[in-house]
Parts: C-alpha cells; sequence; structure tokens
C-alpha cells in the first residue's frame, strides 16, 4: 500500500515539474489570420508537421513498447517516468490532428475565391466569431506541439537515467544544413580562379594543342574533374541527410545508448566535412601553381 502510494506520489511531482516547466516556457502566440490566404499557409504548414509527428510516432511507438514493457518488470521509477512523457506524446499529435480536421471541414464549406469571410462582408457578426474561432483552434494547436517537444525532451531526460537517448533525425541533422551553406561559400570563393583556369585551357587547347603547356592544362582539368566531383557529392549527402540517415537506420527515429557504435551518417558528416575542407586546399595550391 505504501509503495502504491509512493508512486502516485512520484507521478503527481513529476506531472507537477512537468507543469511548471510548460508554464515557464512562455506564452504561445495564435496564428495571424489576415485573409483565406494566409490561413491556408498555416493549414498547410500544420498539416505538414502533423504528417512528420505521425511519421516519428510508428518508430517511436516500436521504441517505447519494448522499452515500457522492459521497466515495468524492472525499473517502475523509469518505467512512470517514461510512460507518462510518451502518453502526452500520443495525445499531443492526437489532438492536433482533431483540430486540424475540424479547421479543414470549416474552411471546406467556404469558396476558396471568397476573400471576406474572414474579414467584414455582409455577415459581419458571424465573421468576427469566425475569426475568433480560428484564434483560439490556433491557439490550442501552438500549445499543444510546445507540449510535444517539452515532452520529448522530457522522455529522453527519463532515458537519460539509463544512458539511452531518443533520437529525431530530422531533428539531429538540422545543423547539416548550415554546415552546407557555410561550405558552399567556401567553394565559391574559388570561383574566379575557375574562370581564369577555363580561359588558360580554352586558349591552350585551341590555340596550342599539341604543347606540353596543353597536355599540362589538360591533366590539370581532369583532376578539377575529380575534386569537383568530390565536392558535389558531399553536398548532396548534406541536402539529402534525412532522407539518407532514415534509410540507413530504417526508420525516421531511433533509441540510441552510450555504448552504441557510431552510426553511418554520422561518421560520413565528419570524414565528408574533413576531406572537402582537404580538397579545397588542394584546389587553392592547383590554382596557385598555374
Amino acid at each position: 500500500m505504501i509503495k502504491k502510494i509512493a508512486l502516485k506520489f512520484r507521478v503527481l511531482v513529476i506531472t507537477g515539474t512537468l507543469f511548471l516547466f510548460l508554464d515557464c516556457a512562455g506564452k504561445v502566440r495564435p496564428w495571424e489570420i489576415k485573409d483565406r490566404y494566409s490561413l491556408d499557409v498555416k493549414i498547410l504548414e500544420t498539416s505538414q508537421w502533423s504528417k512528420k509527428a505521425n511519421r516519428d510516432a510508428v518508430g517511436l511507438e516500436k521504441i517505447m513498447r519494448n522499452q515500457l514493457k522492459y521497466y515495468i518488470d524492472n525499473d517502475m521509477r523509469i518505467y512512470n517516468r517514461l510512460n507518462l512523457h510518451y502518453d502526452s506524446i500520443k495525445k499531443s499529435v492526437n489532438k492536433i490532428d482533431t483540430i486540424l480536421v475540424n479547421l479543414k471541414n470549416i474552411i471546406e464549406e467556404k469558396p476558396s475565391n471568397s476573400s471576406d469571410w474572414l474579414e467584414g462582408g455582409t455577415e459581419q457578426n458571424n465573421n468576427k466569431k469566425l475569426k475568433r474561432f480560428f484564434k483560439i483552434e490556433s491557439s490550442k494547436i501552438e500549445k499543444t506541439k510546445k507540449q510535444y517537444y517539452v515532452n520529448l525532451k522530457m522522455l529522453n531526460k527519463g532515458f537519460k537515467k539509463v544512458k539511452k537517448r531518443i533520437v529525431l533525425i530530422e531533428n539531429e541533422t538540422k545543423s547539416y544544413k548550415n554546415t552546407y551553406f557555410n561550405l558552399k561559400y567556401k567553394r565559391s570563393q574559388l570561383d574566379s580562379d575557375f574562370k581564369r583556369f577555363n580561359k588558360k585551357a580554352n586558349t591552350a587547347f585551341f590555340k596550342e594543342p599539341k604543347t606540353f603547356y596543353s597536355k599540362e592544362i589538360r591533366n590539370i582539368s581532369k583532376q578539377l574533374e575529380v575534386f569537383n566531383k568530390r565536392l558535389d557529392n558531399y553536398e548532396y549527402f548534406l541536402l539529402n541527410i534525412i532522407n539518407i540517415a532514415s534509410k540507413e537506420m530504417g526508420t525516421s527515429i531511433y533509441l540510441t545508448t552510450e555504448n552504441d557504435k557510431l552510426e553511418k551518417y554520422k561518421i560520413k558528416f565528419k570524414d565528408g566535412y574533413k576531406e572537402y575542407l582537404e580538397t579545397l586546399e588542394e584546389l587553392e595550391r592547383i590554382f596557385s601553381a598555374i
């Protein structure tokens, strides 16, 4: 009896901590809806978010089914932590899906070419009520999305006790896009060198086709082609990392431990980054020698 009371108390403490965390996270803002188009954009953005969340939910369900089964038999404290936040994550996704369906149903009843049904028009009172309704429902969506991310974070906090971590590939690889733009900028610094070389190559191929100089330029041109291909391949990897990593892992979300080997896509990111910079340095050396 005492054990059950203690377990219930722990759950209440965790729940109270979560609500405090959410409250401190700041208030959410409703959608800024100016017209039908702005509303359609927000609906589309939320639908895309929901699609990703439901996709991740499939992988998360496989993870949590085994983990909860294990901890309910071996460690009830960890089970309570994990189950609480996992259940909240599922409810958040379902709640947003339900709100989305209701909003879409209302929108479909209105003609797509109507521009004033959210503004003044002949039914001003009804339009004001409708706009207020969308404001309330959009606030619910944004608040629920925030709860989703908080519970995901808290779920990982529960796993941290046993040195495990849930990885969402899309979140894990967000910084890769910044890496792509940074590297692309570094590469662009060589554009003038490539133009200068191309002019020399054209002169050598057409005016001095059989000279030793022409042969050397041709060999350098082949080297540059190989280096450019290498840079292109790594840029393609960075731009398509989510699909590449998901295909490698067989899921968009997975559970890892500190003893697991580094995933192949992370190794390729690290090694490829180093090779990319080395290739740029090699290109600089080639251009400076021409």
